[in-house]
């Protein structure tokens, strides 16, 4: 009675049946990464496809019953989420500098009448600096998931080009006029520029004096920044989307 009771309703075993390798797995295992795609982003896929077969009344069998033409939809409303969250990562870190900066130049300008817990001084001494770092450390962020984000267009692209019988290699994968390659060029520049700023007020505290020295020295930290981005991006799209990897999710 208790095994009655505790097994699962028939449409969850139905999934089960038709996906033997999740059910295997353990639990943490949705965050590994299988080939280039993330494993736990493969399962959903998958899930969501048994879905579509299910709403369409299709009977589940050990090869997907789903044609070509609904996992060419499929595909192109993943491209169309992906260029979407694009899209967010870069309004949220332009809205956050806005943001931030602002906060700055009323904290800075600000003149309180009473007295505070933590002197103003100090806080306006800060103020600058902690926001640089913020920056640079939210610029780091959004620069990896343009990276992951252009990663999962190319896979997709590529996966359309297969059911359409096109060859795998029309897919473009790095172009300097490119929005996505844009757009991760301004996260990049952004990030070197806050990181060498922050580098600038650091340096400036240890030796007040430092005046010409705390600038070249910013400005190489920020170049440097700037250009870990930017071949970080290159690199790993190189790598990650091969014709060869390519070819082996094709198949």
């Amino acid at each position: 009675m208790s095994e009655q009771t505790n097994k699962p309703p028939q449409d969850v075993q139905d999934v089960i049946a038709q996906l033997p390798e999740a059910a295997d797995k353990a639990t943490l295992s949705s965050f590994l990464v299988k080939d280039s795609e993330g494993y736990s982003e493969q399962l959903v896929d998958s899930i969501e496809m048994i879905g579509e077969e299910k709403a369409a009344g299709m009977e589940p069998a050990t090869v997907s019953a789903i044609s070509p033409g609904m996992r060419y939809l499929h595909s192109s409303r993943t491209i169309h989420q992906l260029v979407t969250d694009r899209n967010r990562a870069v309004g949220i870190y332009i809205a956050a500098a806005s943001l931030l900066m602002t906060a700055s130049g009323a904290i800075y300008h600000a003149q309180p009448g009473g007295e505070l817990i933590i002197p103003i001084d100090e806080i306006q001494r800060w103020c600058l600096p902690i926001t640089f770092a913020i920056l640079t450390v939210l610029a780091i962020f959004m620069a990896f998931l343009l990276i992951r984000t252009r990663v999962g267009l190319i896979y997709e692209v590529a996966k359309m080009n297969a059911l359409l019988g096109l060859p795998l290699g029309r897919v473009s994968r790095l172009s300097p006029l490119s929005i996505h390659f844009i757009m991760q060029a301004l996260i990049s520049l952004c990030g070197g520029a806050t990181a060498g700023l922050f580098t600038m007020f650091m340096v400036r505290l240890s030796d007040p004096d430092a005046k010409y020295l705390s600038a070249w020295i910013g400005f190489g930290v920020g170049l440097l920044m700037c250009a870990a981005l930017i071949a970080c991006y290159i690199v790993t799209v190189q790598y990650t989307t091969s014709d060869q990897r390519l070819q082996q999710r094709a198949e």
